[in-house]
């Protein structure tokens, strides 16, 4: 149990570092692209303005007025003019009859003029977008088509790829932190996450010393009061209350040892798992309940395959079956029907133990509490079949304990409660 929480603990903390991590750095990332895609922007809008050509002069105006503090660009940083010669361009022109003549290729590498004019007539013209972008070699270039001061089609190519070079710089620098930040962090939790839930741990811990040290306790004055009543009996005074005295110190009786035993399922140390046999275990416990069954007039339906072996402590996997099987015939509804089946689930991997009974009233029932410690329906306590006990709590602690799985569903008008273990040869 303290197990289970320390690592939910240590997920739940390093699940709040990933978004927090993806919020921070998918911010930063976000940020650079939508820069990087308004820097494409303005060089193309300066290019077309100077009908493809570019300086420091001329390019200023399109950038915006830098000593505007509304027009300036507050994450880019205020405009440098040497900053045009970083970007890589070219541009031509289109007359009527489609004629194609390079008027700036100084600004690039290893692009050919027979490339550039394949690549306007194939990529730009025949696309009838104002805007897009191309492949040419291994750069991708952003273009924008215009008309120039003599009427022309003018179209500017602009190299994306090389400002776009920091989005992705930045996307790799962010995805190797955010993951190296995870494993360190994953790695600090788990040497120190014993410390932090120390307080918790001490707590558990006394809690279960004091319910298995106030059980046996509780044991002595319960034998005390059977013996005196057996005793009165002896002597013949054998009154009417003494049965129902009897009656009472038994299931005060069952209900201690079963908060010791649900204080001890908690811990795996306090249980010798070994191989069992599961199917001799649910054959014994299933022909006990015959009477029982037959006395509340049910139908009792038992179906095991044998030679099915589980990793378990057998005494413990005995309790389970007995806490089923007495949930069955306990809730079950008047003259209805109770099916035990133990069969190999898919692949012949698990072990499947299923327990049902017909309980119509199980339909709007919500199955998320019934394996809460003393759950009941009725709150008011006052329904004699409102409530489940520490039976289920302790049956599916005990399966935890074994690795296994157990839970509760409503089909038809039956509620079945199916345990499912790894099978062992």
């Amino acid at each position: 149990m303290i197990q289970k929480f320390r690592w939910k603990f240590i997920g739940t903390s390093v699940a709040a570092l990933l978004m927090v991590l993806l919020i921070t750095l998918g911010s930063l990332v976000g940020i650079t692209r939508i820069q990087n895609q308004n820097e494409v922007d303005r060089v193309l809008t300066a290019l077309v303005k100077n009908e493809g050509h570019l300086s420091p002069r001329n390019a200023q105006p399109a950038f915006g007025n830098q000593n505007d503090p509304i027009n300036r660009n507050f994450l880019a940083g205020k405009y440098n003019p040497e900053a045009v010669y970083q970007y890589r361009y070219f541009s031509v022109t289109v007359d009527s009859s489609r004629r194609i003549h390079v008027i700036n290729d100084n600004n690039v590498y290893k692009v050919k003029n027979t490339e550039i004019k394949s690549i306007t007539i194939r990529r730009a013209l025949d696309n009838h977008d104002k805007q897009g972008s191309i492949k040419a070699g291994q750069n991708q270039y952003a273009y924008r088509i215009a008309t120039n001061s003599t009427g022309e089609t003018l179209i500017i190519f602009l190299n994306e790829t090389l400002i776009y070079q920091r989005f992705w710089l930045i996307f790799r620098v962010a995805l190797v932190l955010g993951i190296g930040a995870l494993i360190a962090f994953a790695l600090v939790l788990i040497l120190v996450s014993g410390k932090a839930i120390k307080p918790i741990t001490d707590t558990y811990h006394k809690q279960q010393e004091f319910i298995t040290n106030a059980g046996h306790e509780l044991k002595t004055p319960l034998a005390v009061i059977s013996a005196n009543t057996e005793m009165e009996e002896m002597l013949g005074n054998n009154l009417e209350w003494h049965q129902s005295t009897k009656e009472q110190v038994d299931k005060l009786t069952k209900l201690v040892n079963r908060l010791i035993s649900l204080a001890r399922a908690g811990e795996t140390g306090e249980l010798t798992l070994s191989k069992v046999d599961f199917s001799k275990i649910v054959e014994q416990s299933t022909q006990d309940f015959k009477s029982i069954m037959k006395k509340n007039d049910l139908a009792y339906q038992v179906s095991v395959r044998e030679g099915l072996n589980v990793i378990a402590e057998k005494h413990s996997l005995t309790e389970v079956v007995n806490i089923l099987l007495d949930n069955a015939q306990k809730y079950c509804d008047p003259h209805g029907k109770v099916r035990v089946e133990l069969t190999k689930g898919t692949w012949s991997k698990n072990v499947i133990f299923r327990v049902s009974n017909t309980y119509t009233e199980g339909k709007n029932i919500n199955y998320g509490h019934f394996f809460d410690r003393f759950y009941r329906e009725d709150e008011s306590h006052n329904s004699k079949k409102g409530g489940f006990g520490i039976g289920l709590a302790m049956a599916r602690e005990l399966i935890q304990v074994f690795k296994g799985r157990l839970s509760v569903s409503h089909k038809g008008e039956n509620i079945v409660f199916t345990v499912s273990l790894k099978s062992v040869k």
